[in-house]
């Protein structure tokens, strides 16, 4: 917990919980958000409102918020945006003050609509109380198993990475996410009635449990110099990551339609500022969680911009260095004692050292996988000890384990070799220069191979063009601060 107490502590720390609209009926949606906090163990109390049952998930259940005999720090009101006023007014005659709401169906859906919205925000900002959403899910934490989604979660993933969105559009990600990722928090600021960008910001920045900030928003809906200050005075201390949408006059207006708010900032004019203040620009959601992911995995920042390329196709080699000079890095010479350790796994003719064909050099040298594994990979990794070498951008070898499953080698041998490779690959790791892999075949036994490398925070990326982006932007925040 952080030294003094801000307005949001309550929405991610909430001692006890109450679900307005819990429903025991497996096909609705709000049934996951009491079924998560259950099989997730979230650590405080859970209080269920519905009328029409005495009992869900083995919880009693109370007709009514102010049934309740207890206090109550988070409401989470997923009823119909109809009946979401009579819950305010019971949270204002019950002290309550942070609410949570689901519900779509204000702003964003004409007259009738904005009234309604208008009647919310003018009765909770009377009574001071703070508000989520509407249109929203979350919040999530994982120091506390708190998680507030639609979407059945297998598992919750602590780490030091925090998104703030400003969509669902995170939601059907959330198993993903939390099996590639180390996650603290996660907060949807869905139509920021009240809780925007701007107190996220302030907010995580003085987090401790947040060490990487990535942030998806279709309008700056709080104080814009203020959002832009705290970028300019904090973005070195932690990296912070933005995907600003809406950025076309067709995709603002589409961001009206889920939103309410249309995202009127000139684009090219906050490309520029965003630069200017350090932030860490995402161009397309594919980069917003490449960046998050190498921010989150690569702790020891790269001494400069010198980058060895392995690959295992020539063609892939020339793809991968292309990409290096067009994002701005340089391709390392790597020295004689590293050539010296290197010609020890050359074909019987001479190759570059940078890009590495290790495609080739497994041909005459790993014919025999399981017993020769050790020693290529150490010759192998003798790349980044060399002085001249900053980073290794590696393609991954999956293509053996799929030959050994088509020689119907059993499962359980393939999966021993993939983990023997993967804690290889974490010993290059700490070696204390950042290792990034991209993928070979897109196999769905890679796919295994993939999760594997990830649980142990080693980064792959699905082209070698988007492991070069993603090392380009680490080696520009170390250079810039950016």
């Amino acid at each position: 917990m952080r030294e003094r107490e801000y307005f949001l502590d309550p929405f991610f720390y909430p001692k006890s919980v109450a679900i307005v609209g819990a429903t025991g009926n497996e096909m609705k949606m709000n049934y996951h958000i009491t079924e998560n906090l259950l099989r997730l163990k979230f650590l405080g109390k859970i209080y269920l409102v519905n009328p029409n049952s005495k009992e869900i998930l083995g919880i009693k259940t109370y007709p009514r918020l102010n049934d309740i005999p207890d206090d109550i720090d988070l409401v989470v009101s997923a009823v119909p945006y109809n009946q979401t006023l009579k819950i305010i007014k019971d949270c204002v005659e019950l002290g309550i003050k942070r609410v949570v709401i689901v519900s779509g169906g204000f702003d964003e859906a004409g007259e009738e609509g904005r009234e309604l919205y208008n009647e919310v925000k003018r009765i909770t900002g009377e009574e001071k109380i703070r508000v989520l959403g509407p249109n929203t899910l979350s919040p999530i934490n994982t120091s506390n198993n708190l998680i507030i989604s639609f979407h059945p979660v297998e598992k919750l993933n602590k780490g030091g990475l925090s998104f703030v969105f400003q969509s669902g559009l995170y939601e059907y990600k959330l198993n993903w996410i939390f099996s590639h990722l180390g996650i603290a928090k996660i907060l949807d600021l869905g139509n920021k009635m009240d809780i925007n960008e701007v107190d996220t910001l302030e907010y995580l920045v003085d987090d401790p449990e947040t060490e990487v900030i990535a942030m998806h928003i279709e309008s700056i809906k709080g104080d814009g110099r203020r959002f832009m200050q705290i970028l300019r005075e904090r973005s070195k201390e932690k990296p912070i990551i933005i995907l600003k949408s809406g950025r076309t006059k067709a995709g603002s207006m589409a961001a009206a339609s889920h939103t309410g708010t249309i995202a009127r900032e000139n684009d090219p004019i906050l490309d520029t500022i965003l630069r200017q203040v350090g932030a860490i620009r995402a161009q397309n959601i594919d980069e917003f969680f490449d960046f998050a992911k190498i921010f989150d995995f690569i702790k020891e920042m790269p001494k400069s911009n010198r980058i060895s390329i392995v690959n295992l196709s020539g063609g892939e080699g020339v793809i991968a260095t292309d990409a290096c000079e067009r994002n701005g890095l340089k391709m390392a010479k790597l020295g004689e004692k590293t050539y010296k350790k290197l010609k020890e796994i050359f074909p019987p003719w001479e190759i570059p050292l940078n890009p590495l064909d290790a495609g080739v050099c497994m041909e005459f040298h790993l014919t025999d996988f399981a017993s020769n594994i050790y020693s290529f990979f150490e010759h192998l990794t003798s790349v980044l000890d060399d002085e001249g070498v900053d980073c290794m951008i590696m393609q991954i070898p999956t293509t053996i384990f799929i030959k050994m499953a088509y020689s119907q080698f059993p499962k359980s041998i393939i999966l021993e070799l993939m983990n023997t490779v993967a804690d290889i690959f974490l010993r290059i790791k700490e070696k204390g220069k950042p290792l990034v892999l991209w993928r070979s075949s897109m196999d769905p036994l890679e796919d295994e191979f993939v999760s594997i490398l990830e649980s142990r925070k080693v980064p792959v990326y699905p082209s070698s063009e988007r492991a070069v982006k993603a090392v380009s932007v680490l080696c520009k925040y170390k250079d810039e601060g950016l």
